[in-house]
């Protein structure tokens, strides 16, 4: 047996499925977006010379999306990077940092706090390594 569907049916299912919608993107638009930044700067032990192109891994945690960003320092030693989220609280513990640069030992570093403000800095003295 085959059953019609009456236009009005039809359109009511059509406003039934848009008024859904407007919810779920006024629901996503109420959610504020955070933003959270990581930056430091990568300094040799003793002397405290920036060390430029110092490759700086980080691992982000489940909370801010997960997955790594990649990223070398400046000639300053400097390197900063974000991750925007949408959400009323961001937690940050679990984020770790990886610092290497040739002729140098490598660092790491967890965090294991909140986020804080949103600005996260993470300064890495790395010690020469001899030949």
């Amino acid at each position: 047996m085959r059953t019609r569907v009456t236009s009005s049916r039809r359109a009511f299912g059509q406003r039934l499925v848009g008024a859904v919608v407007l919810l779920g993107a006024a629901a996503c638009a109420g959610t504020p977006e955070l933003t959270v930044q990581v930056q430091g700067t990568v300094r040799s032990v003793g002397l405290r010379t920036p060390i430029p192109n110092a490759e700086v891994t980080i691992e982000w945690p489940a909370t801010l999306g997960a997955g790594q960003s990649a990223l070398k320092t400046n000639p300053s030693g400097q390197f900063a990077v974000g991750r925007t989220r949408r959400g009323r609280q961001t937690a940050c513990n679990g984020l770790a940092i990886t610092v290497q640069a040739p002729g140098f030992a490598s660092a790491y570093s967890r965090h294991t706090a909140d986020c804080g403000d949103g600005v996260l800095t993470f300064d890495f003295s790395l010690l020469p390594q001899l030949r």
